[in-house]
């Protein structure tokens, strides 16, 4: 009875197999479709941009700062990147980005051109790829090597979802959906600081559009710097008038550099400024009573018939301190008037006035500094001479 029953449930057993069998593999019939549109497939998606390179790692608000030159006639290089989605990855005819001034740059109101396109830069493929038409996996490794270098730095502004950039856009460069466009640029040392804007968008093959462009932002660090072309200034011999006190000048010139010239100064840096000045004393002291000072000294910018804006007049100025220190008093600068704008170089003239004095030879240290001015109102160029 025992075996009848195993035998019995053996049968049934495969019995169910063999009815499994027609239900668990069977044809599933699906849709198919294609359009031609003349070589250009789907419209393209941007997927992800960025900036490069960064001057304040770990500052991500907004993701680049572009550090400027300092330099006169210096240039900061800024690199352009995008992911690029497109079927067939072939099928992409251009990508480009759009580089407009800044709207609210760091300083104030742009100098009269808020906001307005500054210039483009066409991207091409990253390493010379899609040059026949496909991507191989060194130039796919290379892509995503360079995208994930720029995402772990904080750099990647990525397409909305269902894009997420530490998801989805890997596996697409991965495996050949999308790659790596590239362009170069250079900022001027003179270019405003502040805030640009980058819309990146793209093309293909049969002229369609984007489905959508990504915008991002790079900053261009302000950096508020000047030079001048003397390392000394000598008042020479002077004369002393009947009441005992005596007057000196050196007077600057406009061309920077010039052997045997004035003195001369001019913005290196990516802001406005104004121009500030302190002296010891020189070793003349002070007379009494009232601690009244045995010299003064005064300073101008530009010349009688031109000036910088809001400047051009005298200031008069007292020592800041006794002859002896080696830096300069927090305290104790006098800002002369006038704002010197973006690659401006100016003249500047100094003058003593010496009250009383009693040896006959005279030493001292001035100092100079630059006072950060907000942007205000229409860039004026003087670029002087070199």
């Amino acid at each position: 009875m025992n075996e009848v029953k195993k035998l019995s449930l053996a049968i049934s057993i495969v019995m169910m197999l063999v009815m499994l069998i027609p239900t668990t593999v069977h044809a599933a019939g699906v849709g198919t479709g294609v359009t031609l549109t003349g070589g250009g497939g789907d419209k393209p998606l941007v997927l992800a941009k960025w900036e490069t390179p960064d001057a304040s790692p770990g500052k991500v608000v907004p993701p680049t700062q572009i550090a400027p030159p300092v330099s006169y006639q210096g240039t900061a290089p800024i690199q352009f990147w995008a992911v690029v989605y497109n079927n067939p990855i072939n099928g992409v005819s251009q990508v480009a980005v759009e580089v407009y001034h800044p709207a609210l740059p760091l300083l104030g109101a742009a100098p009269g051109e808020a906001n307005s396109w500054k210039f483009q830069v066409i991207l091409t493929p990253f390493n010379s790829a899609l040059a026949d038409g496909t991507i191989s996996p060194d130039e796919a490794q290379a892509a995503l090597d360079q995208y994930n270098a720029a995402l772990a730095a904080g750099l990647v502004t990525a397409h909305a979802t269902p894009y997420p950039n530490n998801e989805t856009i890997p596996q697409m460069l991965a495996q050949g959906q999308a790659y790596l466009w590239y362009g170069a640029y250079v900022m001027e040392y003179h270019q405003p600081a502040g805030i640009y804007k980058v819309d990146c968008w793209a093309k293909n093959q049969a002229g369609m559009d984007a489905a959508n462009d990504v915008i991002n932002y790079f900053e261009y660090v302000a950096v508020t710097a000047f030079e001048v072309d003397f390392a000394s200034v000598n008042y020479g011999n002077l004369n002393a008038k009947g009441d005992g006190s005596a007057d000196g000048v050196v007077s600057g010139d406009m061309i920077f550099g010039n052997v045997g010239g004035g003195p001369t100064l001019r913005n290196i840096g990516n802001t406005w400024f104004q121009l500030q000045i302190q002296q010891d004393d020189m070793g003349f002291n002070v007379s009494q009573p009232g601690n009244v000072w045995n010299v003064t000294f005064d300073a101008r910018i530009g010349s009688l018939l031109e000036y910088p804006v809001g400047g051009g007049t005298n200031t008069i100025f007292d020592p800041a301190f006794f002859k002896g220190p080696t830096s300069p008093d927090a305290a104790k600068w006098t800002t002369l008037p006038g704002v010197i704008h973006l690659c401006n170089t100016w003249k500047i003239d100094l003058s003593i006035h010496v009250v009383k004095f009693t040896g006959s030879a005279y030493s001292g240290t001035m100092w100079f500094k630059a006072l950060t001015v907000p942007f205000d109102g229409l860039q004026i160029d003087h670029p002087g001479g070199s």
